[in-house]
């Protein structure tokens, strides 16, 4: 409500219109102590940024209608949160607080609260009442970065914050509420069993610790957390991973309901194996004899200094932040640490106390802490008979069976679980090349785009040494292309198997890479393996050297039990995102749009047959053909990229792909007219409907691409405005450009709940928009239309904050082979050229009748107006999802919808749809 006008700028939208004309954005973010307001924006229009921000906390409307409306966004953010594991999960740990103290509210708000059990009148005045109570400048704090000198920020706070009203009134109490009376004597005593709405297989054991808040200058409660937490040899994870009983161990508290000023809920969170549920005695006893094991050692001074080292090192070569992330953070730190740690006391280790440690780990020796399972196949027969208020969390609790607490009274440390020895990887040499012979002339020497060093039928490697942001960092991305991964959906789903297992398998020994700031990625994408690094370029090539030898003697790797643990969880995410309305409306309109492409369900069906023998011929087969798109950049030197590139080459033995036409990407054409292809949910009893209304444009030149970027830019704010703000239609209502392989269009999309408005009517108010776009654009007054323009040119002309930006936007150009290094400066002189008037009648050609291709695609959720979702069995009949291994044995068949209305072309079947569709050639855009 605070964004919805200000006494001075009264009309709605004046501030999101002003910020989003000139090429910017803004944001809140509500936590449980405190609520953040950014923006960013131009330099150049800051002065007007600001004028307009400060008076929504000087002077804001929240106008009656505009209250009243909003009930619905908010309504809408609940629902479309409302699956969430985490969100799920942290109301049920407050349900379980103590009934007067705050952990226990309902932190959301939807309509039930906004509106079912109080008057407009009410909420009218308690928003007011709130507003004037707890928006008070002495209570506010306020950072703003710029490219000007401190005076002149200065005096732009003090011209527009100064006249923010203060009442000195103190904040509330909250001085008698504690760790000690959070939560009711139950939450240490019973066992949870929690119903998720996600296939998740999970074991959290939290302690309610004091608040660590104010600990920031040792940080003992995070130097826990990265003790328990760590995944190299003689760890925890290691232990349960080596036994199959977990994939995954997270430890420690996040900011917020988890770690705030009245308590700290230290959770140990266990990724479990469905042996790992069988045997979950063996998982709480490893875990308690870590406690045990942290108490006989107690505080390990050199461990400390070698974390406090390596966080100091990575804050002393840090990437700058971009600035609107980088305010965001200050300002809450104002609230927390003193003036001189703002910057740094999130981030640092100031100094060593045993006796602070000591505490934690007393207070974690102790047997006060909650067991919750969350589970979608039921424990041990499990009835889950209680359901939690507002997000409907089906439970069930039970008395902490007697062994269990056996094992704890008699916890003794296992000789298996030892504490971690010195990390190998940290370096020492943080030489900044291109400024070692001659700093002066390092800029100039060096080539302003990448450069080809190598190419032969195998490797493309491309090299650009930096001479701009001079850091010890260097990244290197490989992409292992194949033909495999086009080849079939078999081949696909192998191609995700094989990163997954390789991950697993290198994730023990390289884990203290990690932690000394060498990060590794490696995923399936489209065509192949893309493995990519970063860090501290003294040792970065040891990492690339030992992932590349894992890939080549992957299958002499391999165990039955792991593969049969990884493909589960596989098949765990797939599960998950086959049943978000988002995933599959992308999976299906991809389907349509691209000549080759295997959507999660297909994967999803396909996986359940493959063998370990599959993935191990698949991986003796994978490098006998393939290309290495290669981009090496950073603190390297020419000869140590070639000797990187050549090593790579050495261990993986490839062979050439013979047949390049099998790694060729292309998209198809949508047919003239209004195609739908609309589909049910596979989520029961979920109202979530996702609506992408895509217009294809046609192949791209440099012309139509320009043309999209300003149109999607003019689309955005009223397109929010209208959708969004005035009707309230989602929460998230949004407009970007799409490009498949070089084939434009443009898409809206909206995020809405079907029991409020049919997918039908949501349709229909995208249509309705676009006509009432034309009348918004042809009133534009032509200065505006100038300021946008010019926004646009200027995003073009943002300066890269880290190198990382960069090396993204040249790896781009590299796997999609098209080279154009200086993209953004070739695209401005084709926008420089645009008029209001060819942007119009652009518009209005790409939705005539005569040459429009439209395709609606729309995920619909459930509702009471509609059929029940099509989760559905081999037989055809409906099941409920009892347990996780009915999830995973299901058979999704998709449940097409249409009606009789006139000129539409319902696409009742993808496959044999996409078929009959033009497939365009290999596209690329040339200046």
């Amino acid at each position: 409500m605070i964004f919805m006008g200000s006494k001075k700028y009264p009309t709605e939208n004046e501030y999101d219109s002003y910020i989003s004309k000139c090429g910017g954005f803004d944001n809140a973010v509500t936590d449980l102590e405190e609520t953040t307001f950014y923006f960013e924006i131009d330099e150049e229009y800051l002065d007007g940024a600001l004028d307009r921000f400060s008076n929504l906390f000087t002077e804001p409307l929240m106008l009656r209608d505009s209250i009243c409306r909003e009930r619905d966004a908010v309504e809408s953010e609940f629902q479309t949160n409302i699956n969430s594991f985490s969100s799920m999960r942290e109301q049920l740990m407050g349900s379980l607080g103590q009934d007067d103290h705050p952990c226990s509210s309902f932190s959301w708000g939807n309509l039930r609260t906004l509106k079912e059990n109080v008057t407009e009148d009410e909420l009218y005045d308690i928003l007011h009442k709130f507003q004037k109570r707890h928006y008070s400048a002495h209570r506010m704090h306020f950072a703003v970065q710029a490219r000007m000198s401190l005076d002149e920020l200065e005096e732009l706070t003090v011209r527009y914050f100064s006249n923010i009203p203060s009442n000195n009134l103190p904040a509330d109490d909250f001085s008698t509420f504690n760790e000690r009376n959070a939560f009711r004597p139950d939450f240490y005593s019973k066992v949870f069993f929690v119903r998720p709405k996600s296939n998740i297989c999970r074991l959290d054991v939290t302690w309610c610790l004091p608040p660590s808040v104010k600990d920031f200058k040792v940080k003992p409660v995070d130097y826990m957390a990265y003790l328990l937490g760590y995944e190299g040899k003689g760890s925890l994870t290691s232990y349960l991973r080596n036994r199959t009983l977990a994939l995954d161990v997270q430890t420690g508290a996040s900011y917020g309901f988890e770690k705030n000023s009245l308590y700290t809920l230290f959770s140990v969170s266990v990724i479990m194996t469905d042996k790992g549920l069988d045997n979950i005695e063996e998982i709480l006893k490893a875990i308690y004899s870590y406690m045990r094991l942290l108490k006989q050692t107690g505080p390990v001074e050199w461990l400390f200094k070698e974390l406090q080292d390596i966080e100091a090192t990575s804050f002393r070569y840090r990437k700058e932040k971009e600035a609107s992330d980088n305010v965001e953070e200050l300002v809450v730190n104002m609230r927390y640490y003193p003036s001189k740690d703002i910057i740094t006391g999130s981030e640092l280790y100031y100094n060593y106390n045993a006796s602070d440690i000591q505490q934690v780990i007393d207070n974690l020796n102790k047997p006060t802490f909650n067991i919750m399972i969350s589970s979608s196949k039921p424990y041990k027969g499990i009835t889950y008979d209680k359901k939690e208020k507002w997000f409907g969390t089906e439970y069930a609790e039970k008395d902490i069976p007697a062994e269990w607490q056996a094992l704890w009274d008699n916890a003794a440390p296992i000789p298996e679980l030892k504490l971690q020895e010195r990390n190998p990887y940290i370096s020492t040499d943080y030489t900044i090349f291109a400024t070692q012979d001659d700093p002066e002339t390092a800029a100039t020497h060096i080539p302003a785009i990448p450069e080809k060093l190598l190419e032969d039928g195998v490797c493309e490697l491309w090299f650009r040494q930096d001479a701009k942001f001079n850091l010890p960092m260097t990244l290197m991305y490989f992409y292992f292309i194949s033909p495999l991964p086009m080849q079939s959906q078999k081949s696909a789903t192998l191609t995700s198997l094989y990163s997954s297992m390789l991950k697993f398998q290198i994730a023990e020994d390289l884990y203290p890479a990690s932690i000394a700031g060498l990060n590794y990625e490696i995923y399936a994408a489209e065509k192949g393996i893309v493995l990519k690094v970063d860090g501290y370029n003294e040792k970065l090539p040891i990492i690339v050297d030992e992932i590349t030898k894992s890939m080549q003697y992957f299958d002499k790797n391999m165990s039955a039990d792991v593969f049969n643990v990884i493909k589960k969880k596989l098949a765990k995410t797939y599960y998950n995102e086959i049943i978000k309305a988002s995933k599959l409306n992308r999976d299906v309109r991809l389907k349509v749009v691209q000549e080759i492409y295997w959507t999660t369900v297909e994967r999803f069906h396909v996986l359940k047959n493959l063998t370990i023998e599959d993935l191990g011929d698949f991986s003796r087969k994978y490098f006998e053909q393939v290309k290495i798109q290669t981009l090496i950049q950073g603190n390297t030197k020419k000869q140590d990229a070639l000797n990187v590139m050549r090593n790579v080459l050495d261990n993986l033995k490839s062979g050439e792909i013979k047949n390049v036409s099998l790694i060729e990407s292309k998209a198809r054409q949508i047919p003239l007219g209004n195609n739908y292809l609309t589909v049910k949910s596979f989520r029961e009893n979920d109202a979530n409907t996702v609506t992408t209304n895509f217009y294809q444009a046609g192949p791209v030149t440099p012309t139509l691409n320009s043309r999209l970027e300003l149109l999607v830019m003019l689309i955005e704010e009223p397109l929010f405005d209208m959708l969004r703000t005035k009707e309230q239609l989602g929460y998230d209502v949004s407009t970007t450009i799409r490009d498949n392989f070089g084939i434009l269009g443009y898409s809206i999309t909206i995020h809405s709940q079907e029991d409020k408005f049919t997918y039908q009517h949501i349709d229909q108010r995208i249509e309705d928009f676009n006509v009432k776009f034309v009348q918004l654009l042809e009133e534009m007054p032509e200065a505006d239309f100038q300021l946008v323009k010019r926004s646009l040119l200027k995003r073009k002309q943002i300066v890269d904050t880290e190198l990382k930006n960069e090396m993204n936007r040249n790896w781009a150009e590299i796997t999609t082979q098209e080279y154009i290094f200086n993209r953004n400066k070739l695209e401005m002189q084709h926008i420089e050229e645009l008029s209001k008037q060819e942007i119009m009648d652009f518009y209005k050609q790409l939705h005539d009748n005569q040459f429009r291709r439209k395709m609606s695609v729309q995920v619909v959720g459930c509702s009471d107006k509609s059929i029940q979702c099509s989760q559905k069995t081999a037989d055809g009949e409906l099941e409920n999802g009892e347990n996780e291994d009915e999830d995973l044995d299901r058979e999704f068949l998709i449940h097409y919808l249409e009606t009789d209305e006139l000129g539409r072309n319902y696409i009742t079947d993808i496959e044999s749809f996409g078929k009959t569709l033009m497939v365009y050639p290999v596209t690329k855009i040339q200046f």
